[in-house]
């Protein structure tokens, strides 16, 4: 059972596509395993289940993710999910496909 589990631990890591992320002003960062989530709205359900005690998730409908934004609870400030590219470019989460 225990070379079984281990081995089990080895496949999910070989699929995981961890990052890591922070939010301007928070005191910690977190990995997210990109893998898990299948677009950019279960994507931000996590950021916001991760920051709640600073931020929520609001509007858009849609399930890709357009149209949602996450806020700050205190100052009312939106915040648009960003990553830095290879080239050290920052480009906006969901200006390109999913996959």
């Amino acid at each position: 059972m225990r070379a079984y589990r281990r081995n089990a631990l080895r496949e999910d890591a070989a699929r995981a596509k961890l990052v890591k992320v922070a939010v301007d002003g928070a005191p910690y960062l977190r990995k997210v395993d990109l893998a898990a989530h299948a677009g950019y709205a279960p994507l931000l359900r996590a950021l916001h289940g991760m920051f709640a005690s600073c931020l929520a998730v609001r509007g858009g409908g849609g399930g890709d993710g357009e149209g949602t934004k996450l806020v700050d609870l205190v100052t009312g400030a939106e915040y648009v999910p960003t990553y830095e590219d290879k080239d050290g470019d920052w480009m906006l989460v969901g200006d390109v496909p999913w996959k």
